[in-house]
């Protein structure tokens, strides 16, 4: 039995293999927002509750049941002497994790130390100082517009190469995590063969979810392997707002 939304959060990430802000993505509101609501601090909308509902697992009974345990839990918060003092087991227990701390620190100390005599270890980037990007403008679907629920819909976005490389076998890949309550789509689309100072637009097949909210989706440059050409870049986003039909 859930005692709160909390634990609600914590068991979906746990089945589901996802991290917070996956769920958060799929609730379709702020970060803040969102804790807000788990901690029991803010009602939500009939719409945005479904939305969260359905990420953590739950039906709405239940969430209704488990905010009001942790609407009671952030004006109740259990502090007691017996609960603030530890015991010998809790310090050695203590002892023991500090223990175990510094042997990792030292262990990723070792680690990287390694890492840096190989020159050969993986790439996470393709990074190049001559190799430059500029985002020019939203073609279509600018950010905000209200798409209905379950609507295709194409996004395009115009980039201008001004950097010194030729832009050859290269993607656009999606950063957020593919997730049935915020917009679908490829995960990957070709980004045609782009000389120096070349403008090009680049198009992008979408997909509303079935509830109503704010979808989100960030995208990168990429090879494919998914190595990032602007690992320190923004790079392109979208942002709808998805509407009952």
């Amino acid at each position: 039995m859930l005692k709160d939304l909390s634990e609600a959060l914590n068991e979906s990430k746990k089945q589901r293999g996802v991290f917070s802000k996956t769920i958060i993505w799929e609730s379709g509101i702020s970060k803040s927002q969102f804790y807000r609501i788990i901690k029991g601090e803010e009602a939500p909308s009939p719409e945005t509750k479904a939305r969260i509902s359905k990420s953590l697992g739950i039906d709405v009974e239940q969430f209704d049941l488990l905010f009001q345990k942790s609407k009671f839990e952030q004006k109740h918060p259990v502090e007691t002497e017996s609960s603030l003092r530890l015991s010998p087991k809790t310090n050695r227990n203590v002892v023991i994790i500090c223990g175990v701390a510094i042997i990792l620190c030292l262990a990723f100390l070792v680690t990287g130390f390694l890492q840096r005599q190989n020159p050969a270890r993986v790439q996470t980037h393709v990074a190049i100082e001559e190799d430059k990007t500029l985002f020019i403008a939203d073609v279509t679907i600018p950010d905000g517009t209200s798409i209905p629920v379950n609507t295709t819909f194409v996004k395009t976005w115009r980039v201008k190469n001004i950097g010194n490389i030729t832009w050859e076998n290269r993607y656009l890949k999606r950063m957020t995590p593919a997730s049935n309550l915020i917009c679908s789509s490829p995960g990957m689309v070709p980004i045609p063969e782009t000389a120096p100072g070349e403008t090009i637009d680049i198009s992008v097949t979408f997909k509303t979810p079935h509830l109503p909210g704010s979808c989100r989706t960030d995208w990168k440059a990429s090879d494919n392997r998914g190595n990032l050409f602007f690992p320190d870049l923004h790079g392109l986003y979208s942002i709808v707002n998805v509407v009952s039909e």
